[in-house]
Parts: structure tokens; sequence; C-alpha cells
């Protein structure tokens, strides 16, 4: 599964305007289109410790989804996320992961699409969904 080192592209302006089209058609039916997620459904990407940390973590989890427990907020979640690299360009997912860590009440930096790009080719020969100890063992 290899690791991944990721260039921070000081100069890279997210397309906002996309990210926020493909968080409303692929994300807000599950993480509703504030972000707070559902009573006893997906987990809140708004304020989530998920969507603030590492941005490779976010960025493998939209290519391969996730399975199992997660707790985001003090509370606990068990559901699967689907996997969204097949159907996602890295321009689409950059711009989605971009928005969301920029917006719903967060402040993360944005990532570009060659970020995404690194991730997809490091992790090419992962199977499956990840599960938060897959997640929390590598970078």
């Amino acid at each position: 599964m290899g690791g991944c080192e990721v260039d921070s592209q000081d100069a890279y302006q997210p397309n906002l305007e996309l990210g926020k089209s493909r968080f409303q058609s692929y994300c807000a039916a599950c993480h509703k289109l504030d972000g707070t997620g559902q009573e006893n459904g997906p987990p809140p990407l708004a304020g989530s410790n998920w969507v603030a940390g590492p941005e490779t973590r976010i960025i493998k989890i939209v290519l391969h989804g996730l399975r199992g427990s997660i707790e985001v907020k003090g509370k606990t979640y068990n559901l699967e996320m689907l996997s969204f690299g097949p159907v996602l360009s890295d321009e689409e997912i950059a711009a989605t992961l971009s928005y969301v860590r920029s917006h719903l009440g967060n402040t993360s930096p944005p990532i570009s699409p060659d970020t995404v790009k690194q991730v997809r080719q490091a992790i090419q020969d992962h199977s499956g969904y990840w599960t938060v100890e897959e997640l929390l063992k590598s970078p």
C-alpha cells in the first residue's frame, strides 16, 4: 500500500464552484448541505477532525470508501461510505475536498489535483473499503 509524499502547492487555487457542485451531487444527500450529518446516519463533515486532519486520509476515504466504526466530534458512527474513486477525477475530488475543507465551518487548506493523483497512485493496489485502523496506521 505504500506511503504518500505530498507536495504543498501554495499557489494552487481550487475550483470551489466545481467542488460545491460535486458536493451537492455526491455528498449532501448523506452529509446534508450544511455538512452537519444526520442523526443515526452519516457523520458530520462540519467541524470534523477527519476533514481537518491529514489530507491523505480524507483522499483515501473518498477514493476507496470507509467501512466500520468511526468517531466524529465525540460520537461513534458505524456505517459505510461508498467509494467515489471510480467515478470522480482527481480534479473533481480535489475541488470537492477543498470545498468541504474550507466551508461548512471548516478552515483547512485546499487539496490539489496533483496530491489526489499522488495518493491514487500510491494506493492503487488497495482493494475494498478502508477501516479507521488502516487509515490511522498510515500517513
